[in-house]
């Protein structure tokens, strides 16, 4: 049923088994992630073979609003500028865009994926961080377009809302997704 979920959602995802994982972090205070507390709501931790390893993080986003949050510390500040930058995902520009406002959460939470695709043991060649929320919830919508504008790479970013990843066919058995 996962394989058959990640085929439909993410049809370029590598190909082989699938692990799906809840509330997942490859490395909660690991140094060669990102050293904090992050974890995705679920994780599917795709392939393994030729194709190499995949991660797709998911974070899921009900009722919450967009809300601005505090700038990281400077300690944690050096780790994810490191991220980042390495990622060359983000526009010149990024750093008064995104820190301390409400797009901040999905920047922590894209970093994740991007530090599992840095990490030195070359485990994950392939990763996604996917934002679901449900249609009416406007704010993340609105969230999830400005932070999309921020990227110059926009391949290991994707929001979604529930009622599409429902609706898409073949990824859910009919009797579930009623």
């Amino acid at each position: 049923a996962a394989r058959r979920a990640v085929d439909a959602w993410w049809p370029d995802a590598p190909a082989g088994p699938v692990c799906v994982r809840f509330e997942h972090s490859p490395g909660r205070l690991d140094a060669d992630f990102l050293n904090n507390r992050s974890a995705f709501d679920v994780a599917f931790e795709v392939g393994g073979g030729e194709q190499g390893r995949g991660i797709i993080g998911v974070e899921t986003k009900y009722h919450e609003h967009a809300a601005r949050e505090a700038e990281p510390s400077e300690e944690r500040m050096a780790r994810y500028v490191e991220v980042t930058e390495r990622s060359n995902v983000f526009v010149p520009g990024w750093r008064e865009k995104i820190l301390g406002t409400e797009l901040q959460q999905l920047w922590l939470d894209h970093l994740l994926v991007l530090s599992m695709l840095q990490h030195p043991s070359s485990r994950w060649s392939w990763g996604r961080f996917v934002l679901v929320y449900p249609a009416e919830n406007l704010s993340f919508a609105a969230a999830a377009q400005r932070y999309r504008s921020l990227l110059r790479d926009v391949s290991t970013f994707e929001a979604r809302t529930i009622e599409e990843l429902i609706v898409t066919p073949g990824a859910i058995a009919p009797s579930l997704a009623q």
